[in-house]
């Protein structure tokens, strides 16, 4: 009698297995979870696809930036640097930053380039006749444009 109350047992736990496999039921859960799975995997791919071509995109473009800052004519006397600073790139920009001999110094005023415009920079400092210095100015993009101008 033991003997056929364990094959019942087999026999019933094999058919319910197999109507459970056979049952829509059982199978549409599987395939929920497996079509949100692959379109969350297809999404973060598009997702990242987008989002690093728009990363590469501001790079190309503050790189651009950088690389418009161009020097008109420059002059010195005991007191101030003046240079005539160019922007052709497509965004206004502002000089931050001024550094003399790699030494930060005051900039007179606050100074902002347009588009395609050319702005004076001073730069107050006390300079002696007969050297020659190293000027650099830094962007709100942080772009520099570096220059040595001898005072005469």
């Amino acid at each position: 009698m033991k003997k056929a109350t364990v094959r019942q047992k087999k026999t019933g736990s094999k058919s319910l297995i197999k109507n459970l496999l056979k049952a829509k039921k059982a199978t549409s859960p599987g395939i929920v979870a497996l079509l949100l799975v692959l379109v969350t995997v297809v999404a973060g791919f598009f997702f990242y696809n987008v989002v690093a071509g728009s990363i590469g995109s501001m790079q190309k473009n503050v790189n651009e930036q950088m690389e418009i800052l161009f020097l008109r004519t420059v002059s010195i006397n005991s007191t101030c640097i003046t240079s005539f600073i160019g922007n052709t790139g497509m965004w206004a920009i502002q000089i931050v930053n001024a550094f003399v001999n790699e030494q930060i110094v005051n900039l007179l005023q606050s100074v902002e380039i347009g588009k395609d415009a050319v702005q004076p920079v001073y730069i107050a400092g006390t300079f002696s006749s007969g050297l020659t210095y190293s000027v650099k100015l830094v962007s709100n993009f942080g772009s520099a444009l570096t220059f040595d101008v001898t005072y005469t």
